[in-house]
């Protein structure tokens, strides 16, 4: 899979009617490559086109704007063969090029709010298939736009049919200006009624609202990689990513999770292209948005090897914030062995093609300076490491080699303790997990229970389990 497909399906909920600043990338010296839901745009110093939008689906708002500037164009075979089915094209889109809508199957309704649109002159230009001789083409669906318009015209010229908006509005003298900080203006708001019947196939939102506090009780311990250890300056940000260790008996099969956070840049930046890469063994990767990037428009795709993720955020002002950025949730083979580490790290592209990206919505001097700190001097690198059992063994509080009845009493103990507020009665953190013994996170009666139940099988006739067998057993 090519990454620009891979990403602009990774971006499918990063643009809006309203034409939110999208994610940008270096791309030719004459202009970078813009991402946006399935379509490409080539931004340049003064104007953005539409490049390409073969994956765009249903219904298609094409922006106003992006990162501030003008979409002026929809380039030459732009949609062309895709399974677009409306498609709204602002007052700001100047020419409609050779073959952007040519062969579109589904494609039924094109709503041009520019009177003076210049669209370029073939039948093929909007069309559902082409004729048997290539060069003809046929579309059923209808064409919509002011009366004395170039739609209009070109809609007669090749027989398609035709909805008039009425008269075209005046024209705005302010429509000149290159660069808004105003984004508000939508351009299919007020005019398009029937564009609502087909919806854009957006799955890869990453807008899932799901509950943080499932955190697995599996991580012993855990300790912040830091990747820097100066003072963090605001404008020149770093990423960080969280190390931890699990112990061996606990780590075969569990879920832990990692933290991807970013400091020096709050309430600087919202466009973010973040390529995260980790061991391949690490299964059932998932990724939650955290609350730095909380009122960002959010995205993500899994790499083609399976063992990277492109995350990316847009937003229409800089509300990124300092703090959590993603929350990262692996599953550990059923394998794992003390000494096994599992890296995961932020790094820059695979392919080379879509460049990393932390910037501005101004997309200035001080967004580059940013993007430029950050993939140079700010990556980060985590892991999860597996260490050796501790000593105390399940159920063996004492750590006596014996599980009896003291060991139920000092559970006892500790769970009084906890029940009364007061402080533990264990000298030893490694206490708690030989104390857990139902491994559900709390040490309370059950686990005296437990306890005391195989103290007392013990006791009996000859015995054949061990203490985590006969927990199975029970």
């Amino acid at each position: 899979m090519k990454l620009k497909k891979l990403f602009s399906a990774a971006a499918a909920a990063m643009i809006t009617v309203a034409a939110l600043p999208c994610v940008s990338f270096a791309g030719t010296p004459d202009h970078s490559t813009v991402i946006a839901g399935n379509i490409t745009y080539y931004k340049y110093s003064d104007h953005v086109e539409v490049g390409s939008a073969f994956p765009a689906s249903g219904t298609v708002d094409i922006p106003e704007r992006i990162s501030g500037l003008p979409v002026t164009a929809v380039g030459e075979k732009a949609f062309s063969g895709s399974d677009v089915e409306v498609v709204n094209i602002p007052d700001s889109v100047k020419s409609i090029k050779s073959g952007a809508f040519e062969a579109c199957p589904l494609l039924s309704y094109v709503v041009i709010l520019g009177a003076d649109c210049q669209i370029a002159d073939s039948s093929t230009t909007i069309s559902n298939k082409l004729k048997s001789d290539g060069k003809t083409g046929e579309f059923g669906g209808t064409i919509e736009g002011y009366d004395s318009s170039t739609a209009m015209a070109y809609a007669k010229k090749y027989g398609y049919i035709f909805n008039s908006l009425g008269k075209a509005p005046e024209a705005v003298t302010t429509a000149t200006t290159a660069v808004s900080t105003t984004s508000s203006t939508t351009a299919t708001s007020t005019t398009t009624a029937k564009v609502t019947t087909s919806t854009a196939k957006a799955t890869t939102s990453t807008t899932k609202k799901t509950t943080s506090t499932t955190t697995s009780t599996t991580t012993t311990t855990t300790s912040t990689t830091t990747t820097t250890t100066t003072t963090v300056q605001q404008g020149k940000p770093v990423f960080k990513l969280n190390s931890t260790e699990v112990y061996e008996s606990r780590s075969k099969g569990s879920e832990q999770q990692m933290t991807l956070s970013v400091e020096g840049a709050d309430g600087l930046y919202c466009d973010t292209v973040v390529y995260v890469y980790f061991d391949k063994r690490l299964k059932n990767f998932t990724a939650e948005a955290g609350s730095a990037v909380e009122t960002l428009t959010k995205a993500q795709a899994m790499g083609d090897t399976k063992d990277f993720v492109v995350l990316t955020t847009a937003g229409s002002e800089n509300a990124g914030r300092d703090g959590e950025m993603w929350r990262f949730t692996f599953a550990l083979p059923d394998d794992c062995m003390a000494g096994d580490e599992f890296d995961i790290e932020v790094g820059l592209s695979k392919y080379g093609e879509i460049k990393p990206l932390f910037t501005n919505f101004e997309y200035d001097a001080k967004g580059t300076a940013m993007t430029e700190h950050i993939f140079t001097k700010g990556l980060a690198k985590g892991s999860i490491i597996v260490v050796e059992d501790p000593p105390y063994k399940l159920g063996d509080v004492t750590n006596d080699g014996l599980i009896d009845s003291v060991d139920a009493s000092r559970v006892l103990a500790e769970y009084a303790a906890i029940s009364a507020k007061k402080a533990s009665t264990f000298t030893d953190k490694r206490q708690y997990i030989a104390a857990d013994v139902n491994g559900d996170g709390s040490i309370d009666a059950v686990d005296a229970s437990a306890i005391l139940a195989f103290y007392a099988y013990l006791s009996g006739k000859e015995p054949v389990y061990g203490f985590e067998e006969f927990l199975k057993k029970m």
